[in-house]
Parts: C-alpha cells; sequence; structure tokens
C-alpha cells in the first residue's frame, strides 16, 4: 500500500484538477445564454471573465507562504469548500449580474493557489528527477476537465439551463472534498518533512534569478491566453463559425483530449532526457519554451483556419504547449528553489503570472464589441495573444537554466536566512 500512496494521491489531485477546470469551463460554455438571461453586452461579460482573476494572484501568493507551514490536507480542503459554495450561490435563481461578478472573484480567490499548491504536494511524493510526470498529471487534468466537462456541462446547459452546471460542478467539488478528507496526506520530501533543509535565499534574490523571470513572462502569456479561451472560445464558435453550444463544446473537448497525449508524452520524453544525464537547460528550458513558442503559432492561425478538423488542431497544438510549459517550469522553480521556498517560489510565480487573466478577458470583450464584427474583434484578440505566447517561449528557452541559478544561490550550508 505505501509504495501505491505517491500515486494515489496523484490521482486525487489530477481529479483536484478536472474539477478547477470544469468551474472554470462553465462561464463560457453558459456565456451566451448569460447575456441574454442578464443583457449584458460583451464589455460586461468580460468583465465577469476578468473579475475571477482579482483576487486569483492574491490568494495564490498568500496561500504560497502558508503551505510550507501549514499541511496540504487543510488547505487545499478549504480551497474547495469555498469554490464549491461560489458555484452554489451562483445557481442561485436570484443570482445577477452583481452576483455573478461576486462569485467569480471568490471563485478566483479559491482556485488562484490551487495548481502551485497541486504541484507544492505532488511534488512531496517524489524526488526531483522523477517529478515530470507527475507534475504533467496535473495539467492533463486540466485539460480532462474540459474534455469531459465541456460536452457533459453543455448538455447540463441545454437541458436544464445554466443555473443547473454551476450547481453540478459545486457538487462535485464537495465530493472531492470527501475524497480527500479520507486518503489525502503530505509526502516524505514534503517542506515540512525531516529531510528539508532550514536554510533559505532572500526571495528578492530567489525571484530576480533569469530562470524565474523568463519563466515568469512565458506563465504570463500562458495564462492570458487559456484566460480568453477560457472566457471566450465558445462564443468565437458560435458568433464567428455558426456552431451550436453542443458542437463548440466538443471542438473543445476534442482539442483537449488530444492535447492530454502530447503533454504526457512531452513529460515522459523530458523525464527520459534527464534520465540519460541531459542538462535540465535543454530537458526543461528549451523543451517548455519550444512549447510555448508552439502554442503561439496554433493560436496566430486560430482565426485563419476553416473546417471543424483544422480548429480542433490548432487549439489541440495551443493547449497543449501551454501546459507543457507550465508544467515543465514548475518543475524547473522547484528545482531551483530551497525545499521549504517551493510553495512559496511556486505560488509567487502563478500569482504574478495569473494577473493576465484580470485583463485578458476584458481587452477581448472591449476588440470584439468595438470592431465592425465579431470575426475581426477575435482575429485582433487572438493575434494579441499569439504575439505574447511567442516573446515569453523565446525568452524561457533562452533563459530558464536552473543548474546555473541553483549554483549561483549556492549549497545550502552557504545560504542565509531569508528576511
Amino acid at each position: 500500500m505505501a509504495a501505491r500512496r505517491p500515486w494515489t494521491i496523484v490521482w486525487l489531485l489530477f481529479l483536484f484538477m478536472v474539477v478547477n477546470f470544469a468551474d472554470k469551463t462553465v462561464l463560457g460554455l453558459a456565456g451566451k445564454d448569460i447575456q441574454a438571461d442578464l443583457r449584458l453586452g460583451d464589455t460586461a461579460f468580460g468583465t465577469v471573465g476578468s473579475a475571477f482573476y482579482l483576487l486569483f494572484s492574491v490568494s495564490g501568493g498568500i496561500v504560497g507562504f502558508l503551505a510550507d507551514r501549514v499541511p496540504a490536507r487543510g488547505l487545499l480542503t478549504g480551497l474547495v469548500l469555498l469554490w464549491s459554495a461560489a458555484q452554489l450561490v451562483a445557481a442561485l435563481p436570484a443570482a445577477g449580474f452583481a452576483v455573478l461578478v461576486a462569485t467569480r472573484v471568490v471563485l478566483g480567490a479559491a482556485e488562484g493557489p490551487a495548481f502551485p499548491l497541486a504541484n507544492h504536494t505532488a511534488f512531496g511524493w517524489f524526488p526531483d528527477r522523477e517529478r515530470a510526470v507527475p507534475g504533467a498529471m496535473l495539467p492533463i487534468g486540466a485539460a480532462a476537465g474540459v474534455a469531459v466537462g465541456a460536452p457533459v456541462l453543455a448538455l447540463t446547459i441545454g437541458q436544464w439551463g445554466w443555473r443547473s452546471a454551476f450547481a453540478l460542478t459545486g457538487v462535485l467539488g464537495l465530493a472531492w472534498t470527501v475524497a480527500w478528507l479520507r486518503l489525502g496526506a503530505d509526502g516524505p520530501h514534503a517542506a515540512r518533512a525531516p529531510e528539508a533543509d532550514g536554510r533559505a535565499v532572500p526571495y528578492a534574490r530567489l525571484l530576480g534569478r533569469g530562470s524565474v523571470l523568463a519563466a515568469l513572462a512565458a506563465c504570463f502569456a500562458a495564462y492570458w491566453m487559456l484566460a480568453v479561451v477560457t472566457t471566450w472560445l465558445p462564443q468565437y464558435l458560435q458568433r464567428v463559425h455558426g456552431h451550436s453550444l453542443g458542437r463548440a463544446s466538443m471542438v473543445a473537448a476534442l482539442a483537449q483530449a488530444g492535447s492530454i497525449a502530447l503533454v504526457l508524452g512531452v513529460a515522459v520524453g523530458s523525464r527520459g532526457m534527464l534520465r540519460a544525464g541531459a542538462p535540465s537547460r535543454v530537458a526543461r528550458g528549451v523543451v517548455g519554451g519550444s512549447a510555448i513558442t508552439a502554442s503561439g503559432l496554433a493560436v496566430a492561425l486560430l482565426t485563419r483556419v476553416g473546417g471543424t478538423g483544422a480548429l480542433v488542431v490548432v487549439l489541440l497544438v495551443a493547449f497543449a504547449g501551454a501546459h507543457t510549459f507550465i508544467t515543465l517550469t514548475q518543475t524547473a522553480l522547484a528545482e531551483i528553489a530551497p525545499v521549504r521556498q517551493r510553495a512559496p517560489l511556486l505560488g509567487a510565480v502563478i500569482a504574478l503570472a495569473s494577473t493576465a487573466g484580470a485583463f485578458g478577458p476584458a481587452v477581448t470583450g472591449a476588440l470584439v464589441e468595438g470592431a465592425p464584427d465579431a470575426a475581426a474583434g477575435f482575429g485582433h484578440a487572438f493575434d494579441l495573444a499569439a504575439v505574447l505566447l511567442v516573446a515569453g517561449g523565446l525568452l524561457a528557452a533562452a533563459l530558464v537554466r536552473p543548474e546555473r541559478d541553483r549554483a549561483a544561490l549556492g549549497p545550502p550550508a552557504d545560504l542565509a536566512v531569508a528576511g
């Protein structure tokens, strides 16, 4: 049983990310119905999408610093209970625009720390060179949350209305909490484990390393794209390509399902490269930077291809590239940071990068509303995301060098106590 425990935790965290991304997906899928029901324009709906990120970054940073002091079991439980409550309130018949915005803010505050905290928890069960595949299971869970959740939620919206989809995701969160309370725990490589070194690096010095800054820039681009696509992709497919909600959800689901194989394949390849002696600069930095650059090129093609098959392929590459980079950069950052500072560093980078989500959906809404037609507006919005992704990918490929930065920070005996 003890030998299987690490993977039991990973699978629970996989399901955690499934529910997490199903929650995020609801708003985009229900967008057209919400706009009609609450009489919202594109700019107002973009504001609802961006509201999710208002406290996303703040909570991500705060919880990151708590994670080396408070057991993951309690932190993850609290986050899921909070975001489930937000979804259930949004499902109430009386919930209007103001309530929807407020619940999206609460949802973002609860989900902001989710990915870095889940990574930190998973990494606590594996040594450094074995973390690529467990780490990949989390973005794969995110992709599965869309691949499985989008058709189910679209069907739910079609049958019982958009509020029922919010209720369903809230109930799923409560069900996951029951399983986590029974089986969840911290691992032997956690920050509070006996092996963890008690010394630390000053945070200004840690955050100023080239690997961290490049990872931050590329993650900002990834979060911009993911926030825009999560909020606006169903409406783009409906309004520009004439798809029904059911067909739009299937396009997103097929793209995310296909991306799962690519993300896992790259993670296995990266682990194999490390085992064969390749430097982390190549196995994590160059591979990850190339992945997010490919994501940017795919997003640039999104408004330039026609046909459902081509859309699925382009979206598949866009999703896979972003998820792959986020996976590899988390392992690279975990390699750099002292064990007791791993969760704060992961949380800080994601917190800062995810500020992109506070702007991306709102900027997209303004571009769509201000353009001559929806196709032109979405074209401008997706091109902007593509430029950010390519620039971030090139920076990451050139500057993410975990071995160099870890060496520059000094061996544990030479590290100063952080202040």
